[in-house]
């Protein structure tokens, strides 16, 4: 972790890396806010005994000390638009639905943004709430 005073400067503040799952990549982190908690969102690709990209989480109250999420990966290869990759999220709650957006890739190299949600929205067109 490095922090700034001026967003110029940059400096070391631990020594060793916030997460480090000691093989392939634990990478892209995004951190959101939720209530008072600090939840890092990444994605983690070619672990030992792993295939793919898939999404993971961590969460922290002070934003040094993280407890990293033990339980299954948020986003995982399932799809065919999604089967080789699922990584780098960001998720946005909107009337008590959450949408997971991530990066799909499929076996044949083909990128799109995917979307999960916590509840079925259907085939409809969704609108957020303009705040």
């Amino acid at each position: 972790m490095a922090v700034s005073d001026d967003m110029v400067h940059w400096h070391r503040f631990l020594t060793n890396p916030v997460l480090d799952h000691h093989n392939g990549i634990t990478g892209d982190a995004v951190i959101q806010k939720i209530d008072s908690v600090y939840v890092m969102f990444y994605f983690g690709a070619f672990w030992k005994g792993r295939n793919g990209a898939f999404n993971r989480f961590a969460c922290s109250y002070d934003l040094i000390h993280w407890t990293d999420w033990k339980g299954d990966d948020l986003i995982k290869p399932s799809e065919s638009y999604d089967n080789l990759y699922a990584h780098k999220s960001f998720l946005v709650k909107n009337k008590n639905v959450v949408y997971h957006f991530y990066c799909a890739v499929n076996q044949r190299g083909q990128r799109g943004i995917a979307v999960a949600t916590s509840k079925d929205v259907g085939k409809s067109s969704v609108q957020f709430d303009k705040k």
